[in-house]
């Protein structure tokens, strides 16, 4: 996807070479798009717009932390897009495992200068593309707004992924407790489940929590290119959007942490229940075991051969059994 730059003319948003954006961004506010941080337009957009190195060398190698920084001619901002893939259950039984959810994570980087946004990111993402219709439609008039709706775009957006792990963590939950009586050990695959949906949320809120900082700087005004009149409210509404999802990422990690330890306590009761039982059977057969052991000695007062005493024998034996068994009944352990 080659390098786009848009330009506000007259009431209308044209089409101009990368190049042009120097001499454009006098009078007119710009927007640059560069699909691929290695290009050449990038590398000219550089020396243009006397970028800072660094900053450059960022947008670049990507894998940056979410922050905005500040240099003489421009503002530099690293901001996150995330994506919902797919998820949902495979075929089956009823209540085989979810399949996980897929988060795409696209890294924007964006270059504020005097009437210009440069944006640089791999390949193309969906906020992308509604911003861009937008801003050819003439919805934003400036380049704050542009900003604006490039961020609360992408914000928004994360609602979405939010909730796709919102479901799967029900789902979950249903499926231990279902599964939490006699069949608990198939509830194994959802407990796996459950640890990578913690292992994710964990990724999220990483990747989500450093962007509050970028935007209490937008809050504030201190970027003097989006000093606009009013337009502070803006970006106060996208800070608000990003303590919600930050909220709601910390009360469903909280979530699946009851859920496993639901599962876990479910776990430790059916074991002990199980442990209950076979510690019962051990104790019958150890009283019988002292029984027969007692008569299996070789003593000559004995009668080995005395059938009626055989018989005798065997019906304390069983007689023991039974009462052992009634017992531990009626104290509950069997």
């Amino acid at each position: 996807m080659p390098a786009r730059l848009l330009v506000k003319q007259h009431g209308a948003v044209v089409d101009r070479p990368a190049d042009q954006l120097s001499e454009l961004r006098g009078e007119h506010p710009c927007w640059l798009d560069i699909a691929n941080p290695q290009s050449e337009e990038f590398e000219l957009v550089a020396r243009e717009l006397e970028l800072h190195p660094l900053a450059v060398e960022d947008a670049r190698h990507g894998h940056q932390r979410p922050k905005i920084d500040q240099y003489e001619t421009h503002y530099f901002v690293v901001f996150y897009a995330l994506e919902a893939g797919p998820t949902g259950r495979p075929e089956g039984p009823a209540l085989e495992t979810p399949s996980p959810g897929v988060v795409d994570y696209h890294e924007v980087s964006i270059f504020v200068a005097h009437n210009a946004i440069v944006t640089v990111h791999q390949g193309d993402f969906s906020a992308r593309k509604l911003v861009e219709k937008r801003f050819v439609e003439g919805h934003l008039q400036t380049t704050g707004l542009l900003l604006h709706a490039l961020l609360d775009t992408m914000v928004d957006q994360y609602f979405e992924v939010v909730d796709q792990f919102g479901e799967r963590i029900e789902l979950l939950e249903q499926f231990v407790a279902e599964e939490a009586g006699p069949n608990l050990h198939r509830a194994h695959a959802p407990l796996r489940e459950l640890f990578l949906v913690k292992r994710d949320l964990l990724q999220l809120r990483k990747t989500i929590a450093p962007e509050r900082d970028v935007l209490q700087v937008l809050v504030r005004g201190d970027i003097r290119e989006l000093r606009e009149i009013g337009k502070r409210a803006y970006f106060q509404d996208v800070y608000d959007h990003i303590l919600r999802v930050t909220d709601e990422i910390d009360t469903f990690r909280e979530l699946t942490s009851n859920v496993i330890d639901a599962y876990l306590a479910a776990a430790s009761n059916r074991l002990n229940e199980v442990m209950k039982v076979l510690t019962s059977i051990a104790t019958v057969l150890l009283v019988l075991t002292v029984v027969t052991g007692f008569f299996g000695q070789n003593w000559s007062f004995i009668p080995y051969g005395s059938l009626p005493l055989f018989w005798l024998f065997m019906g304390v034996t069983a007689l023991i059994a039974v009462g052992l068994v009634m017992y531990f009944r009626g104290r509950g352990w069997l």
